[in-house]
């Protein structure tokens, strides 16, 4: 796939476990990847500002708070769920990184964590802490946050929900797929329909999954679709009825 809205930058202030909280177990995902993705996915959208983007299996939020601090002047509203409460937890962590005052703990932490250790990590960390502080104070409109817990399929999960997302991206969990009811088919369908109450009628939704899943839905249609290794995305969006 020909990178087409994100170029090979330096991205080790957003390298997962550095300055952005981590667990293990927990997954992330490539930076410039997903910097990539949403690119290409607002370039389907006629307004490019005041996005609402979320994230229906966003584990720890490594990849939403990625993308709200590498596009504060697109994205004004930040939505993640995930059915795993731990998960939600870091993830309300790592989003508050998307405010000068959660930074400033962060920093706190690192410095107190250099002061007992003496690390070039830690040294490091702060460092690069410092320079997304900068982002943050050159932006003084962040983006809103808020996370959920929900099982993105189970029926009529998304149905109450008082948001609308433009875009949608996930990363789907396809370890715990095995625990989840009916074939692989089935699951994406599933997911693609539950996520509909959510989606404005010119939404798009990019989904990445091990290459063997089906992505498919009627209701839908496919904008691309790239393999990366073992890995690809497909870009989707509701049909015209």
């Amino acid at each position: 796939m020909e990178y087409k809205y994100c170029s090979n930058d330096n991205f080790e202030d957003f390298a997962c476990g550095r300055v952005i909280y981590n667990k293990a177990g927990m997954p992330n995902f490539p930076v410039r990847l997903s910097q990539e993705i949403f690119g290409r996915c607002l370039s389907y959208l006629k307004n490019e500002k005041d996005i609402c983007i979320y994230d229906p299996c966003c584990g720890s939020g490594y990849m939403l708070t990625v993308l709200g601090l590498l596009n504060m002047d697109s994205i004004n509203k930040i939505i993640g769920s995930d059915i795993d409460i731990e998960a939600v937890t870091m993830a309300k962590q790592n989003l508050s990184l998307l405010t000068e005052e959660g930074m400033k703990a962060r920093i706190q932490q690192l410095e107190d964590l250099y002061g007992r250790f003496h690390k070039a990590s830690h040294e490091a960390a702060i460092q690069s802490a410092n320079h997304i502080m900068n982002m943050l104070r050159e932006h003084p409109d962040k983006p809103t946050t808020f996370v959920f817990q929900a099982d993105v399929l189970s029926e009529d999960v998304l149905k109450d929900r008082n948001f609308k997302a433009d875009i949608v991206m996930t990363d789907v969990p396809y370890g715990n797929l095995a625990s989840w009811q009916g074939s692989e088919d089935d699951i994406m369908g599933m997911l693609l329909e539950n996520l509909i109450p959510v989606l404005k009628p010119d939404s798009v939704v990019a989904i990445c999954s091990d290459k063997k899943q089906k992505i498919k839905n009627d209701k839908y249609q496919r904008l691309e679709k790239h393999q990366i290794g073992k890995r690809k995305f497909e870009i989707l969006a509701l049909k015209n009825e």
